[in-house]
């Protein structure tokens, strides 16, 4: 049986809490790893951080080096037609039914081997097929599911996550809903229209982004050979999945402005091979090309222009600074996440939404002509404190209960 909070609270003195960040890796982008960690970096200390996941750039930077991760077999390697995406056979030779009993039992052994305090679950209350539901419903500890706040409308989201069993799993079973966004811009209990017993459960936090400090900006500048009148792009599609036109339409715009600094980013899970892109991989220069790089946080902070798809992470690391953005949705239905975000916090920044990679030279042309980069606007009152706000809330949540439990 899996011990909890209140077994483990009958030995020594408990000094650090525990807690487990469950990433959803059933989409095409990192978004929901970048988040999770973000989160952990904030905790750890006070918590044992273990993100588990199926990203593999969970081993590159995006878990800090201060937290442990464990990789789950991916669906990209264990459902058919996500592995046909990447020209490769799947590593076993299973029915889905197969998969998520295999992501099951792994992950029946990290409960019981870590004993959580804390179960973080990101987007879907289940998991991408339901292999979340053991631990959501027998594991002895508190349970909170992060939701970005904004769904898209196309996927039935609202099913997957406030209908049947998932809503079964909130109601009975999560302690804490938490809504990584600012009120202003989300309201997740109006939007979707939830009933009193989730409502009850919702809390608005602020976004999870990471503060970049101005010096940092100018320092970042300084080391990428921009003078004060220099104007740079960075320009990237996310976790680089179906983003291959947006990345193509980005070198045909650094061709056609040869006084601007470019900085392009293919992404991780790009499948567009670098040499077809552009002639060679490069990180010098005036126009960069890179795969991935690990700093992409203080690039888009530091960036007079953004060429993004509109990712949570890329749009809120875009604000830490002062760039004009261009949003590219790779979702192209207006329904969805990234066009109806980008729309919201176009009340508070310079944001242009180009529907297509079509849209972009012309959106690209207007930006440039409102430079330079001085141009304020009213980013700054934004919520970015997420990260904080939701450790203090679960701190709250688990001295409670040990108080409790030692009174009984």
């Amino acid at each position: 049986m899996m011990g909890g909070p209140k077994a483990r609270a009958k030995g020594a003195c408990l000094t650090q809490y525990r807690a487990v960040f469950f990433v959803f890796d059933g989409g095409t982008g990192l978004g929901h790893l970048r988040r999770l960690a973000r989160i952990a970096h904030q905790m750890q200390g006070r918590f044992a951080c273990l993100v588990v996941t199926g990203h593999r750039a969970a081993a590159n930077w995006f878990v800090p080096a201060t937290c442990e991760y464990v990789h789950l077999p991916s669906w990209d390697s264990l459902v058919p037609e996500k592995a046909r995406y990447w020209d490769r056979a799947p590593f076993l030779n299973v029915d889905l039914s197969g998969a998520v009993e295999l992501r099951q039992q792994i992950i029946q052994g990290i409960m019981q081997g870590f004993r959580p305090d804390a179960v973080f679950v990101d987007h879907l209350p289940l998991g991408a097929n339901d292999e979340l539901a053991q631990v959501i419903g027998h594991t002895p500890c508190r349970k909170y599911l992060v939701t970005r706040g904004v769904l898209n409308s196309t996927e039935d989201l609202r099913r997957l996550i406030l209908g049947g069993a998932a809503y079964a799993a909130l109601r009975d079973h999560y302690h804490r809903i938490f809504v990584a966004a600012d009120p202003r811009v989300v309201d997740f209990s109006r939007a979707y229209n939830v009933d009193e017993i989730v409502r009850a459960k919702t809390v608005t936090t602020g976004y999870v982004a990471e503060p970049v400090p101005e010096a940092a900006i100018a320092a970042t500048r300084t080391a990428r050979g921009l003078d004060s009148g220099d104007v740079w792009v960075v320009a990237s599609a996310g976790g680089g999945q179906t983003g291959e036109v947006t990345v193509a339409a980005s070198i045909a715009l650094a061709r056609g402005y040869p006084n601007l600094a470019f900085d392009i980013v293919l992404g991780p899970r790009s499948n567009l091979p670098a040499n077809k892109a552009t002639p060679q991989e490069t990180g010098e220069g005036r126009v960069r090309i890179y795969r991935e790089v690990p700093d992409m946080a203080i690039r888009h902070a530091s960036a007079d222009l953004v060429i993004s798809s509109g990712g949570y992470n890329s749009m809120l690391e875009a604000l830490q600074g002062r760039a004009h953005i261009i949003c590219v949705p790779l979702r192209k239905d207006p329904r969805d996440e990234q066009t109806r975000h980008a729309a919201r916090l176009a009340r508070f920044a310079n944001i242009r939404i180009a529907p297509t990679a079509a849209d972009l030279p012309g959106m690209f042309a207007a930006a440039i002509a409102q430079l330079p980069r001085g141009r304020l606007d009213r980013r700054t009152e934004l919520d970015m404190n997420g990260a904080a706000a939701i450790e203090r809330s679960v701190m709250d949540d688990l001295v409670s209960e040990r108080l409790r439990s030692t009174c009984t």
